[in-house]
């Protein structure tokens, strides 16, 4: 598949993500929901912010070196992206369970940013 195609199928399965979060919300309350709409809310959220983060993060890295090839900076968007959206919906579970104070919330931050580090070292 060339990446174009890639692009093209990362961008219609957010979109479809986001439909389906939509949809959730639309059709049931979350205050009423069992743990199966909980986990699929949660899941589509968190699909629908992957795909946005990753395109986001992959155009402008393709804007801001344009003299590098476009497909080097996959990867690394595809996993920032994921990062990303992971610590936001981390977030979103802890404030839903009741758990959210700050330094839950730094300490989750800082295991984010330590696997950031530890792929980038890796890389190099």
């Amino acid at each position: 598949m060339n990446l174009r195609g890639y692009l093209w199928s990362i961008g219609l399965a957010s979109v479809v993500a986001l439909v389906s979060f939509l949809a959730i919300l639309w059709f049931f309350t979350p205050q009423n929901a069992d743990l199966l709409v909980f986990s699929l809310l949660l899941l589509s959220l968190f699909m629908a912010l992957w795909g946005f983060f990753s395109l986001s993060g992959f155009y402008l890295r393709k804007r801001k070196h344009r003299e590098k090839s476009a497909v080097s900076f996959l990867s690394i968007s595809f996993r920032e992206g994921a990062l990303l959206s992971l610590l936001l919906v981390g977030f979103l579970l802890m404030r839903l369970t009741q758990v959210f104070y700050w330094w839950t919330a730094l300490i989750f931050l800082i295991i984010i940013v330590a696997i950031e580090m530890a792929c980038l070292y890796q890389e190099e």
